[in-house]
């Protein structure tokens, strides 16, 4: 499967999932709004996402794909062994880590809401003993993903997401809304989203062969040690990570009710190009790559790397400009409803705004992370995370007192530049990496015809602005639609003219079928 081909499915589904996940956040907006049971939610919601990122995303990923895959090439039954042990480990020590967090959860909630009311620290402590068990079981999930991933099965995995959006969406649609606007059905449905993603990949392994059977005689295998070798500086590097946006939740909270809610919010819309691009890239670059690099294939692995960022920059640029200068309609129309207000629209159209800034650097970080990570180098990713938490930390604390939400988002967007440059920086001086000349003609062509997008975004604005605030939605989501599609197609029609559009090309230069 050549690397296009499987990252559009996999961008595919997660565009499914991030349109489900869309619904779902409209129904929370107009149930729940922006207010206190809002901001316990976001808690309850980012306590498990934090050590998600650390079990069942990056460092799990990291780790787990290059060895599993490599052992798969070479025999598919100690593929299969290595996944049992890792499976009985994760499971071990998962059971533990909710068991803990659960008994301490006053106090982990009382760090991360440090300048919090005392009501929104005991109803958060509430919803996260309700959701912390999501993490047992999408970890196990990010497990079985990744054996799908390595046997080139991408569209499984990519799809589990969406599965757990739509159970959280039934919920929301069926249960009576003064009920939902308690937060507690929400948060044993975000909860129980776990179980359905996790059978939804589990599943098909087995039909594939690959049992998911727990063994622990045999765990000190060399295989599951070089795991641990790799997967603790990974999970240190992610963990560094993670407590740069723990620092994003204390800094809001300093902030008055509500900075939580729009930053979960804005994260909803800026994420987007975020999975199509980054995620899709990072999840079929990392098994490709690997293949690559074992077999010293250095001058296809350079030419991937620039395809992927020819490639992620093609949707990543419009998207930055989209959100920057449509900010404000777009949260309008998706959410303000019920009881998510004016205001709110303004408060969250401010931070999206920060975030988009930092858009490119975003995706750049996962693609150059990939690149390390396929020569199973896990600490360079922990040092450029470090140095990005400290940047963070300092910036924060300039810009939050005077710009607030939205000093938080710039400060994230300009940590992430930071971190992107020096990946790249680490890549270049060890001849990892090598922009090529036709990336960088790409590149201006992608510039040019993102700034031709802008004027005519610009232009149609002005013609329709007063639709975007009619009193009827259909007029409103007319008027955004109109914005949308017009800036697509004179984006789509520049890149076609300057000659960007060439996923052909791609398609029979990319990097071949992952069984080579």
């Amino acid at each position: 499967m050549r690397l296009v081909k499987s990252a559009l499915s996999v961008a595919f589904f997660t565009i499914l999932s991030r349109m489900t996940g869309f619904v779902r956040d409209v129904l929370m907006a107009k149930y729940i709004g922006t207010g206190l049971i809002m901001d316990a939610l976001v808690i309850a919601i980012k306590i498990p996402s934090f050590l998600r990122r650390i079990f069942a995303e990056g460092a799990f990923n990291a780790s787990f794909v290059p060895l599993f895959a490599g052992l798969n090439v070479e025999s598919p039954q100690k593929a299969q062994d290595f996944m049992q042990h890792i499976l009985s480990l994760m499971t071990a020590i998962l059971i533990g880590v909710v068991i803990v967090f659960e008994i301490f959860m006053p106090l982990i909630v009382k760090i991360f809401l440090v300048g919090a009311k005392p009501e929104l620290c005991q109803l958060a402590i509430f919803f996260s003993r309700l959701t912390f068990p999501f993490i047992l079981l999408i970890s196990l999930t990010a497990l079985f993903s990744g054996v799908l991933n390595s046997i080139d099965k991408f569209a499984i995995a990519a799809s589990s997401p969406l599965v757990g959006n739509l159970s959280i969406i039934a919920v929301l649609l069926v249960f009576d809304p003064l009920q939902i606007a308690q937060g507690t059905d929400v948060a044993v449905a975000i909860m129980a989203s776990g179980v359905f993603q996790l059978l939804w990949v589990a599943i098909p392994c087995w039909l594939y062969g690959i049992r998911p059977r727990f063994r622990f005689h045999g765990s000190s295998s060399p295989g599951v040690k070089s795991f641990g070798k790799r997967m603790i500086p990974a999970a240190i590097g992610s963990g560094a990570l993670q407590i740069n946006l723990m620092i994003d939740v204390m800094m809001a909270s300093l902030l008055p009710i509500g900075t939580n809610s729009y930053l979960y919010y804005a994260d909803r819309l800026y994420q987007l190009p975020i999975s199509i691009t980054g995620t899709a890239m990072g999840t079929v670059l990392l098994p490709v790559l690997s293949r690559l690099w074992r077999e010293q294939k250095v001058d296809s692995a350079l030419y991937t790397q620039n395809r992927a960022i020819e490639f992620a920059m093609l949707i990543t640029l419009p998207a930055m400009v989209g959100l920057m200068y449509l900010a404000e309609p777009l949260v309008h129309v998706l959410f303000e409803r019920g009881k998510f207000d004016a205001y709110s629209t303004q408060a969250v159209a401010s931070t999206v705004f920060g975030f988009a800034t930092g858009l490119p650097a975003y995706i750049l970080i996962k693609i150059f992370s990939s690149s390390f990570f396929a020569r199973q180098d896990t600490l360079t990713p922990i040092l450029t995370a470090l140095a990005s938490m400290v940047i963070n930390i300092v910036l924060n604390l300039l810009l939050i007192f005077k710009y607030k939400h939205l000093g938080i988002a710039l400060a994230t967007s300009i940590a992430a530049w930071a971190n992107a440059g020096l990946l790249w920086y680490l890549l270049s001086r060890r001849g990892l990496i090598a922009f090529d000349k036709p990336l960088g003609h790409y590149l201006v062509k992608t510039v040019t015809a993102s700034a031709a997008t802008l004027g005519a975004l610009v232009i149609v604005y002005s013609v329709c602005n007063s639709w975007l605030y009619h009193v009827q939605l259909l007029h409103r989501i007319s008027a955004v639609s109109l914005l949308v599609t017009v800036g697509l197609t004179v984006y789509m029609a520049t890149c076609y003219v300057l000659g960007c559009l060439k996923f052909h090309e791609y398609q029979e230069k990319f990097v071949e079928d992952s069984h080579q």
